[in-house]
């Protein structure tokens, strides 16, 4: 630790802190089996990854980025042509999840985080920032949405899953 200084020492601390409150959320889900299996990547720099099996015995990998106070799930959904009619409408209903007309439990309350759709090369992430440490709020709200996103492509988009996740035709 030498030439960190009070500040860098702080900082650091204050990082590991909200490390340990995302991996104790996400230990959470996966102690009450809602995660087939979870993992703990390694901290790189500001980045700690956190891996697991959920939705469609999908593996996940979700990015937190604790310098930014920045929680991603990269690559949520493969094979999104972007601008396409299901680009459009996943950006459309991953916008309205702050829409104050939702109940408050399924609102992303833009005081405590703020939610972002993304398509890179035809695979969607979801970032959320977040706000005054809400981190413990953030990882619950992180993956409700995710879970109602799966639950709106089940019945609004059935032929992306039954294509791309190997959802039973029945």
């Amino acid at each position: 630790m030498l030439g960190w200084g009070i500040q860098g020492r702080k900082n650091f601390s204050m990082a590991r802190n909200h490390v340990g409150v995302v991996h104790k959320k996400l230990q959470g889900y996966a102690d009450r089996g809602v995660f087939r299996s979870f993992d703990v990547g390694d901290t790189k720099g500001s980045k700690t990854v956190f891996r697991f099996i959920w939705l469609e015995d999908t593996p996940f990998t979700l990015v937190f980025d604790h310098d930014k106070g920045i929680l991603q799930l990269k690559n949520l959904l493969p094979n999104v042509e972007s601008r396409s009619f299901l680009d459009n409408a996943l950006r459309e209903y991953i916008g309205d999840r702050a829409n104050p007309t939702l109940p408050a439990h399924r609102r992303v309350d833009p005081k405590r985080a703020t939610l972002r759709y993304s398509n890179r090369k035809e695979h969607v992430s979801l970032t959320l920032a977040v706000e005054k440490n809400q981190y413990s709020y953030a990882v619950t709200k992180l993956l409700n949405v995710t879970n109602e996103l799966f639950g709106h492509l089940h019945m609004y988009h059935i032929q992306y899953l039954w294509d791309n996740f190997e959802v039973p035709q029945e």
